[in-house]
């Protein structure tokens, strides 16, 4: 009796260390006055941004909040850069954050990155829907960038198959001459072309060959 008793004390403290160990949650606060569409959290040490930590739909309104789960337990990483990016494409930042769990992390106007404001003075291209399917969002990036920005339709606009729309790039083609594009349609299915090299008036053909599988 006594040797079980010891057994099961013994994973009662395994367990309690492992939960204490767990990757915490942090919540994430939106006061910039404007719709965030993605949100990332990169441990300060790492180079990238990685993942999007929204749902493919989900938007983040001002004055809302989401609750996130960090990549690591507190024990292993405990700073990490954060960064919200709005439908226009700005982002919003804050680098080296001290988090606990639990912590609640508020982003304001102040937060914004002036050097990433985008203007969409860059010339047109076209953007041809081959693909047999409605696409709701169109999303152009600079191939150098680690977000995709915000969708280049109208709120109401639907790219129907055999159409086109033009748009304007985000940068001077003397700033960034290579993008990644990506269609995706009314199932959430993408379809991307990666370091597209453009020129003013291209025309970008998507057919279900650039279906990402």
């Amino acid at each position: 009796m006594k040797k079980f008793l010891i057994i099961l004390l013994s994973l009662l403290v395994i367990s309690t260390a492992l939960f204490a160990q767990e990757n915490p949650a942090i919540t994430i606060v939106n006061n910039t006055g404007y719709e965030v569409w993605y949100v990332y959290i990169s441990q300060t040490a790492s180079p990238t941004w990685g993942d999007d930590y929204l749902e493919p739909t989900q938007v983040l309104r001002s004055g809302e909040s989401a609750t996130f789960r960090l990549p690591f337990p507190i024990n292993v990483v405990n700073r990490y850069d954060i960064q919200l990016v709005d439908l226009d494409g700005d982002s919003y930042t804050q680098m080296n954050v001290l988090v606990s769990p639990n912590a609640r992390i508020e982003f304001t106007f102040d937060d914004f990155d002036p050097e990433n404001y985008v203007t969409f003075d860059g010339p047109p291209i076209t953007i041809v829907n081959n693909t047999g399917y409605e696409v709701w969002f169109v999303l152009i990036s600079p191939s150098s960038h680690d977000h995709w920005g915000r969708d280049r339709l109208a709120s109401d606009q639907v790219l129907r198959n055999g159409q086109s729309v033009t748009v304007n790039l985000p940068y001077p083609i003397n700033e960034e001459n290579e993008y990644d594009i990506q269609l995706i349609d009314l199932d959430e299915d993408s379809y991307t072309k990666w370091n597209v090299r453009v020129s003013p008036n291209a025309r970008i053909v998507f057919t279900f060959d650039d279906f990402d599988y």
